[in-house]
């Protein structure tokens, strides 16, 4: 599923035109190449909207115009991941599922055990709490993620029909 650029949703392509700019930076200041190959991985992240797994990511590179190295992809996604540019939810069996954040609000996630759907949640007063104790404890916060695992409504529903 290789896309041209010029075929991308429009807020796709500015969100790529604004984020490589400072992906390519950030490489820089790592001593990381900056590649073609590179650029072809972030726009794919930033052309999904759903939580997913590098191997589909490498799937969906591994063939056409766009190849991409698996290798490639999973490199990427670590370096993307430092920069800011995305973030890793790790289920209950500690498989990764990736999501881009950038010039987008933060958010929490609760998984269902049962069928595994990502259901995203903000709260303000969770925001609050983890201020508060941040400056309590003079504690210089970078990110952090709270992932809620339990069982969502669908499959509760039917359960009790069982």
């Amino acid at each position: 599923m290789s896309m041209n650029e010029q075929d991308l949703p429009e807020e796709v392509r500015e969100s790529v035109e604004e984020a490589w700019p400072l992906f390519v930076e950030f490489l820089k200041k790592k001593d990381a190449r900056v590649t073609q190959a590179r650029k072809i991985v972030l726009t794919q992240v930033f052309s999904r909207h759903d939580h997913f797994c590098a191997d589909d990511l490498a799937a969906e590179l591994s063939s056409g115009i766009n190849h991409v190295s698996r290798g490639t992809v999973y490199r990427t996604l670590a370096l993307m991941e430092e920069a800011g540019l995305v973030r890793v939810i790790r289920d209950t069996d500690v498989h990764a599922h990736y999501e881009h954040t950038f010039n987008h609000p933060h958010h929490e996630h609760m998984i269902c055990d049962k069928c595994g759907q990502f259901i995203e949640f903000s709260d303000d007063s969770i925001m609050e709490h983890i201020d508060q104790a941040c400056k309590k404890h003079n504690f210089s916060e970078r990110t952090h993620r709270i992932v809620v695992f339990g069982v969502c409504a669908s499959c509760q529903q039917s359960e009790n029909t069982d």
